[in-house]
């Protein structure tokens, strides 16, 4: 380990003395921070009481004497904490916040909690970003919070005037700086190709079990057949991408090592697709060719299956490899390493920008949009989501959501792969007894699910059977609370949402698990709550913006829309021009969905911008006010399945504004006493009546998109086409 951290933006330190807020100082960088800043005669350092800094820091100042002083947060008053900061800065010195190591989980952005960073906010004192970055040399243990590192960075940002949300404009610096650092760490310079086939040979003894047969295949045997594949690929496709046919299993995950180490970008369809959206991926995509298998073909016989001539069987062509030609590649694995490394890279050479995944939107938002993901973003997933899980070699995940599904990929497939876990597999999530005996017959330790599925495991399952599970990821959609609230008091489950988006390759944040505490301290970071979706990832940024007006900044903890910047998140959609796509300003995308950070830097989700009404003077969440429907009408408890829909129209009385209308498969008919008994039940339970619906349409179901989530724009077409609404009127909120 370096003790010379890098100094980056000394020319932002001001004239006059300020107060400086790291995110963490260890010992190198508080030395190296201490020089930027004028020496010791220009310093004092503030430490919270209950949070003091490491050993090595504390026999530095025993050997080294400097000025400073302690603060206890819950036990001063943030005037007389102020008080105390002025008093030094008229000294002539600047005061640097010097925090301890608090419990917290792994390669989070800050040692500060949310109070202390806070203790500024409404004075008229500005405030001095520093950001202290830490990085290893290594893809899957790339970012750390704590030596020992490879590489350390402190950047000196740009000052951040008073204000009422000055610490919240902190964590805001500080998270910029994180992902514009982590674009530069070197372990992200390579292809995934290169970094895929450097752990399969790392780690030939992991293996992938069949969840169908208990069958088991090793990593070596994995990356011998996917190098028949490889080759077979390169031989007979000429375009740079080819489908994938295949439900998660040992053939699809051979499929799909084979395309990377091709440098062919593997597409992973979605198998339950209509004809008519089948055939638009297609045509978006411009693939040609697909790889499945023959007893897939005859179980899905309802999917409009492309013609024979662009079919390739992987199970036939594995067949024909006799096993004396398996062995001996096996040994050619085994002892020839460096070379069948270099022969392949040799081959093609793949850039850090050059797209290496291809996925698809939702269609959440009306048409479904191509999402081509670089290597880089591929790898910056594989190492934000390995530093922050506490999983590693050895353990087992267990994957069973569609490979069509960024999250299916990655959890499923490439964290595993790049971790040398063992993955348990399983083509069909509508079996929940055999997918809770394979996570309690194979101790998993991770798995993905989307709430619907949750719900049949829980009904399926005994609390034993996810005893091993420290991270059941829960992706697709907003996790009910009803759901969480089951998990937790029947089977002693605590469900971790993840805040997922086709247009980035990792989860945007994650709802971890409560972090250990640390020594020498009482103070936590949270890692979660009920109702949040946890920590940004590292390297991840988040900037709320005003819902009417996108070019206006917010504090990020208020409520707003939501922008991510980072690695994972694509530049421009399939076949679009960068500049012409409107959610993209710059680096950051605009998701489309409303939400609030807190002061540790959790992210709450309140629902998708179109999923919100202004009725009078409130703004209206449809999820809230379903939510509250389905109380005060008595629908049965959340299974998964959809029951109530609101939808906010135009007003056909005129003179703007919207009106909330409810879709029910509750109601058989309407009368008007219906709508008057939803108003006064709301009321009587204390809710607005503005979350009144002016209709109610009795239907027999409520429109739901492959995912599971709600199809919003078809139900606001149906329910616009029902009224007589111009559905091009609808006011922009």
């Amino acid at each position: 380990m370096t003790n010379t951290p890098t100094i980056e933006g000394s020319g932002n330190i001001p004239a006059s003395p300020t107060l400086v807020i790291p995110n963490r100082l260890d010992l190198p960088a508080l030395r190296a921070l201490k020089e930027a800043l004028g020496g010791n005669e220009r310093v004092a350092w503030m430490v919270e009481n209950t949070l003091r800094p490491s050993a090595d820091i504390l026999r530095y100042f025993e050997q080294n004497p400097s000025p400073g002083f302690l603060c206890a947060i819950d036990q001063t008053s943030k005037e007389n904490l102020v008080n105390m900061i002025r008093e030094r800065l008229v000294q002539g010195r600047h005061v640097v916040l010097l925090c301890g190591h608090p419990g917290q989980q792994p390669a989070t952005l800050a040692d500060v909690p949310g109070k202390l960073l806070s203790i500024a906010d409404g004075s008229k004192l500005s405030a001095l970003p520093v950001y202290v970055g830490m990085y290893k040399n290594s893809l899957t243990e790339g970012i750390t919070s704590s030596a020992p590192w490879d590489r350390e960075v402190v950047q000196i940002l740009q000052e951040v005037r008073p204000g009422p949300n000055l610490g919240a404009a902190v964590r805001s610096a500080w998270m910029e700086a994180e992902a514009e650092q982590l674009a530069s760490h070197p372990a992200l310079q390579g292809s995934l190709r290169d970094a895929l086939m450097a752990s399969l040979i790392a780690n030939p003894n992991a293996m992938i079990i069949d969840g169908v047969d208990d069958s088991q295949l090793t990593y070596r045997r994995l990356l011998t057949y996917a190098m028949i594949v490889c080759d077979k690929l390169r031989a007979n496709v000429t375009n740079k991408r080819l489908g994938i046919l295949l439900p998660p299993g040992k053939l699809a995950t051979i499929a799909n090592v084979a395309c990377i180490l091709a440098g062919i970008v593997p597409v992973n369809f979605n198998y339950d697709l209509s004809a008519s959206a089948f055939h638009h991926q297609v045509e978006q995509s411009g693939v040609d060719r697909f790889i499945t298998e023959n007893r897939f073909i005859h179980k899905q016989q309802q999917f409009a299956w492309p013609s024979q001539r662009d079919l390739i069987y992987i199970d036939r062509e594995l067949a024909e490899v006799s096993p004396s030609s398996l062995h001996l590649r096996d040994l050619a694995i085994r002892f020839d390493k460096a070379e069948l490394y270099t022969r392949h890279m040799r081959r093609q050479q793949l850039r850090p920008t050059d797209e290496a995944l291809l996925f698809f939107t939702s269609g959440t938002g009306g048409m479904v949009k191509g999402v081509p993901m670089s290597n880089c973003a591929a790898q910056t997933a594989i190492m934000q989501m390995s530093c922050r899980l506490t999983i590693s070699r050895g353990q087992r995940v267990l994957s069973a959501l569609p490979l069509s599904q960024p999250m299916g990929l990655l959890c499923g497939i490439l964290l595993p792969l790049m971790l040398g876990m063992d993955i348990v597999t399983y083509p069909d999530t509508r079996t929940p007894r055999r997918l809770c005996e394979l996570a309690h017959n194979y101790s998993t330790v991770l798995t993905a699910f989307t709430p619907a599925q949750i719900h049949e495991l829980l009904d399926a399952g005994r609390p034993e059977h996810f005893s091993t599970l420290r991270y059941f990821l829960v992706t697709g959609e907003k996790l009910p609370t009803s759901l969480a609230h089951r998990a937790i008091n029947e089977f002693k489950l605590m469900l971790q949402e993840c805040y997922c988006l086709s247009e980035a390759t990792a989860p945007v944040a994650i709802c971890a698990p409560p972090p250990p505490s640390a020594p020498g301290t009482s103070h936590i970071i949270p890692a979660g709550y009920a109702g949040c979706v946890g920590a940004p990832l590292p390297g991840t940024a988040v900037r709320i913006s005003d819902l009417n007006k996108p070019e206006k900044t917010l504090p990020s903890t208020a409520t707003g829309l939501i922008w991510i910047k980072g690695n994972t998140v694509l530049p421009g959609y399939l076949k679009d021009k960068p500049e012409s796509t409107t959610c993209m300003r710059g680096k950051w995308f605009c998701t489309g969905d409303v939400g609030k950070m807190d002061a540790d830097g959790l992210l709450t989700i309140c629902g998708r911008k179109a999923r919100f009404s202004k009725i009078g003077d409130d703004l209206v969440s449809h999820v809230a006010a379903e939510e509250a429907l389905a109380r005060v009408l008595g629908a049965p408890e959340p299974d998964g399945t959809c029951r109530l829909a609101i939808v906010g129209v135009p007003n056909p009385r005129g003179g703007g504004g919207e009106i909330l209308v409810l879709l029910s498969t509750l109601h058989t008919t309407v009368v008007p006493q219906d709508l008057i008994t939803a108003r006064y039940a709301l009321l009587n339970a204390r809710y607005p009546a503005s979350w009144a619906p002016d209709r109610i349409i009795p239907v027999p179901a409520i429109p739901v998109l492959p995912n599971g989530k709600l199809n919003y724009p078809m139900c606001y077409y149906g329910v616009c086409g029902q009224l007589g609404i111009d559905p091009s009127q609808a006011p922009v909120h």
